[in-house]
């Protein structure tokens, strides 16, 4: 009994360690994305002005404006790239990892523990099941 509840408070650590990976993750996104649209506003309010007056002269005011637009744009879509193709880091892929390996360990404590005590026989296939469930509710990664 106690290497389960050893397993349950690993699991709970983990769990906590994952969620705050998960976290970081959608925060760094968040930031980028963010950091993408006042790039993007900022070039069509200042940069578009000053490009807009150098291409005016070259190629007349709807062709300047159309290339100053542009290069905002691709700008722009520099740093949503950014943002969309950050993958979690070492430390979360580690306790997924663990995550995993903590609840085959409470399975089997369940499985050892239903053949040591007995346990009611509708108890533990539900026990089981609902830790499979969890398992299967856990998306690996982002």
């Amino acid at each position: 009994m106690p290497s389960l509840l050893r397993h349950v408070r690993v699991l709970w650590r983990l769990e906590s360690g994952i969620a705050e990976g998960r976290i970081r993750l959608i925060v760094r996104r968040s930031v980028l994305l963010v950091l993408a649209a006042l790039t993007a506003l900022f070039g069509l309010a200042m940069l578009n002005v000053a490009a807009f007056l150098a291409l005016e002269s070259r190629w007349g005011p709807i062709w300047g404006a159309t290339a100053t637009a542009l290069g905002d744009f691709v700008i722009a879509a520099a740093f949503a790239a950014i943002a969309v193709t950050s993958r979690p880091g070492a430390e979360l892929r580690a306790a997924i990892a663990l995550r995993q390996a903590t609840m085959d360990g409470i399975e089997n404590e369940f499985t050892a523990l239903r053949d040591r005590i007995a346990l009611p026989i509708i108890l533990v296939p539900l026990i089981t099941a609902i830790i499979r469930g969890l398992r299967k509710n856990k998306p690996d990664s982002q």
